[in-house]
């Protein structure tokens, strides 16, 4: 599944520096991907920041968090910049197919068969499987907060919107990129149990960390519906690039 990603990240090569976290300790190379292998299993979040603080250099612009179990339209990463250069924003995601309606496609499709748009716009929160997050960024907030959100690490990614949110940054999701999600597969096996194991261990956990740090109103700071746990489709995907960046400077 890692080699399948790895695949698709190829087609860009010139763009990337690639790094794996190999938490489990038994990922066979695909390439000349760096491999970090920390002798443990940090989670999704650790994993994150660890891959991130060991092998940031000055010439990087952005850091690209991604899970493994995704698949990537063409032009992946070409699309998160072009969007990033007209945007600014802090937090960048693609659009795709999964679960929170401000990223999801209005049609999803097969990766093969997405069809970018110029389209960039403002949401409340970026999902986790997929986070381009400008070098700035990091300096300016840190990292993920793996201590509150371990071991499993839902809710990190929103608790990291909400921290570049408080800090002035505008948060954004572009139609120039697509992913498709297979969802908690690695999740489902390295807890065992199925879904509805891995979700117990980090369901609890992400909503007791959320509200202790941003309150008991923190669904509304994320701009999700308490009764419907879901958030809203976005009005603004007929935004110009023009109207969102007037809308970052009010």
């Amino acid at each position: 599944m890692t080699h399948d990603l790895l695949r698709d990240l190829t087609r860009e090569a010139a763009l990337i520096d690639v790094v794996v976290v190999d938490n489990s300790g038994d990922y066979p190379p695909f390439g000349d991907e760096a491999i970090l292998r920390p002798g443990r299993n940090l989670g999704w979040a650790d994993g994150t920041n660890h891959g991130t603080c060991t092998c940031a250099r000055p010439v990087h612009q952005a850091f690209l968090w991604l899970n493994n179990d995704t698949r990537l339209s063409q032009g992946f990463v070409a699309g998160l910049l072009r969007a990033w250069a007209k945007s600014g924003a802090g937090i960048l995601g693609p659009v795709y197919d999964c679960y929170w309606e401000h990223q999801r496609a209005e049609h999803p499709v097969a990766v093969a068969d997405y069809r970018p748009r110029s389209t960039t716009y403002p949401v409340p929160f970026v999902d986790g499987t997929a986070m381009f997050v400008p070098a700035a960024t990091v300096d300016t907030i840190g990292l993920l907060d793996a201590d509150t959100f371990a071991p499993v690490g839902w809710g990190a990614e929103v608790d990291y919107s909400l921290r570049a949110r408080a800090a002035g940054m505008t948060l954004a999701a572009t139609r120039l990129s697509y992913l498709h999600h297979e969802k908690s597969v690695t999740g489902k096996t390295v807890f065992g149990g199925g879904l509805l194991e891995y979700a117990e261990r980090g369901f609890p956990v992400a909503m007791a960390g959320l509200e202790r740090k941003w309150g008991a109103d923190w669904r509304t700071h994320a701009g999700i519906d308490p009764a419907a746990h879901q958030t809203s489709p976005p009005q603004v995907r007929r935004f110009s690039a023009s109207r969102f960046l007037s809308s970052r400077s009010r």
